[in-house]
């Protein structure tokens, strides 16, 4: 009893401080901040929110401007110790706006490519992707599509897509130009803080949009020849966030392997939320869950694990082996 009453005077006293010390807008700001992280955070069990505002008030005391609460704020973030929030300034956000994609393309973002190896198996290598336009994450899903296209043409015995480097970013994007090798249905979940897991469920044609959440559809959505080849999927210790959940999509296809190293661990799930300064709290309030339930919130482990050398070449040698034999003979 004495500690809580100790805590409560302690909350009291920072936010009198604070109020004395510091514009109503600023203060609003913060609170704004907090209460979007106590109400939405995926760890918000976890996490003595009391301490957490009087902490987070007393470390912006000197605020005079809402720019001045960014470093208080990330703070905070940090505290809800789930390795993925972050906080987006409105010009970074602005900037994601404005540029489109041939912006994108002209400062060299990186691009799905695709080749045959040994002319018999299908290699599709799909790095990290962001935008935040349905227009730019429509021209990506259709750029994979047009690789896969390509690939499909020269009757390939299997499929094997490389995550090794792809560092996250867009996740709807990859996953609907990934779906003719996917498959539709229920590949992926998300589970709250009270492990509850809500499934999506995509249809070729068709991604969610990150600005409005709703569904926009690609004009021509490929279908495979054949959908039912075995599938290796390439994962290593650069496999992040969105990169790791595209492969837990694909965790539960039939004749369907993750070849490789442990991942990075940030398999959870991130909604932006914007404050009245247009910045964006880019919030963890879910872990991804796979088509059998289980529930992840940290590293990826591979199926067929690789044991990897110091030398680049080697190692792409190593996994390029390993799919191969799981093409050529897979595994249940």
């Amino acid at each position: 009893m004495r500690k809580s009453l100790l805590v409560i005077a302690f909350v009291l006293a920072a936010q009198i401080s604070f109020a004395q010390a510091v514009p109503d807008s600023v203060k609003t700001y913060i609170v704004q901040a907090l209460d979007i992280m106590k109400q939405n955070s995926i760890n918000k069990y976890k996490i003595d929110w009391g301490t957490l505002y009087a902490q987070t008030l007393e470390e912006a005391k000197d605020a005079k401007t809402i720019r001045d609460t960014y470093p208080a704020i990330k703070k905070a973030l940090a505290s809800l110790k789930d390795g993925h929030s972050k906080l987006y300034e409105p010009e970074v956000i602005n900037a994601l706006k404005e540029m489109g994609y041939e912006s994108a393309a002209a400062a060299k973002m990186p691009m799905p490519t695709g080749n045959m190896v040994d002319g018999k198996y299908a290699l599709l290598t799909i790095p990290g992707f962001s935008a935040i336009s349905n227009k730019d994450q429509l021209t990506f899903v259709d750029s994979i599509q047009s690789v896969i296209r390509i690939l499909d043409a020269q009757n390939p015995k299997g499929w094997i897509i490389d995550l090794c480097l792809n560092q996250g970013g867009n996740l709807e994007p990859t996953i609907a130009g990934l779906m003719p090798v996917l498959g539709e249905g229920k590949s992926i979940g998300w589970a709250d803080a009270d492990d509850r897991i809500e499934f999506a469920n995509y249809k070729n044609g068709m991604i969610i949009g990150l600005i409005d959440s709703t569904e926009h559809f690609i004009k021509n959505p490929y279908t495979l020849k054949k959908n039912d080849l075995p599938v290796a999927i390439l994962i290593s210790s650069k496999t992040a966030s969105s990169g790791e959940m595209t492969a837990i999509c694909f965790t539960g296809r039939k004749h369907t392997k993750l070849i490789g190293t442990l991942t990075l661990g940030l398999t959870t799930g991130n909604s932006p939320k914007e404050l009245t300064d247009g910045a964006w709290l880019n919030l963890t309030n879910s872990k991804a869950a796979d088509r059998n339930g289980k529930i992840y919130g940290g590293k990826v482990n591979p199926d067929i694990n690789i044991t990897l050398t110091k030398n680049a070449i080697t190692d792409h040698y190593l996994y390029l082996n390993a799919a191969i034999k799981h093409i050529e003979k897979p595994r249940k």
